[in-house]
């Protein structure tokens, strides 16, 4: 059973994470932080949309088995982003970055992002393509009416995982770090930068 112990953003951490998750709705920016985690961490990333899609947006049927046996590595950070492995990713994380954005700002972001991918026919996992963005009349499982009908999930899920870890073991909590706007964000991305930096020079 997980546990979550909310620390305070200002405070430095007690050490490098070597498991991170990274959560947020869709167009929350996970997949970029998550990217910057691991160039300032130097951590391996897990692409969880590159296990989940196989060609023609098909779901690959060993998805959650090589979740499993890439979470099982000592060091990486990834997206929490699929419920049917979400819950293995924590038990196994030692930091949690949470994107709690509001809808307007994560829609939006989403919004640009996939007209963006649509107009450039941007090549995404296993050769995939954002379809036009007139399909989100049309097909319900496009990634905008995904992004919406989802907007709160993240939040409900960390909530129940809360409270499900209220009588877990104290002693191996998850840390979790909730940033409600992006420039909070960066100013801990900054502070850890440059304290990542002032490390490194200290150890030459």
């Amino acid at each position: 059973m997980v546990s979550l112990r909310v620390i305070d953003p200002a405070k430095p951490l007690s050490r490098p994470p070597d498991r991170v998750l990274v959560a947020g709705g869709s167009g929350a920016g996970k997949t970029t932080v998550a990217g910057k985690l691991a160039a300032l961490y130097e951590l391996p990333r897990i692409e969880l949309d590159e296990l989940y899609y196989g060609p023609d947006w098909s779901v690959r049927p060993e998805f959650a088995d090589r979740v499993a046996q890439a979470a099982e590595g000592a060091r990486w950070v990834t997206e929490w982003h699929y419920p049917e492995v979400n819950g293995l990713l924590a038990s196994r994380a030692e930091l949690l970055v949470w994107l709690d954005y509001s809808t307007a700002l994560t829609m939006t972001s989403l919004v640009l992002r996939t007209l963006l991918r649509s107009l450039h026919r941007e090549a995404l996992w296993s050769g995939n393509q954002e379809a036009p963005l007139r399909s989100v009349f049309t097909d319900p499982e496009n990634i905008l009416r995904y992004g919406w009908s989802t907007r709160h999930e993240t939040r409900h899920e960390l909530r129940a995982l809360a409270r499900a870890g209220a009588g877990a073991d104290p002693g191996a909590p998850l840390d979790m770090l909730r940033f409600t706007r992006p420039a909070d964000l960066s100013d801990w991305l900054i502070r850890l930068a440059q304290g990542r930096s002032t490390s490194a020079s200290r150890a030459r």
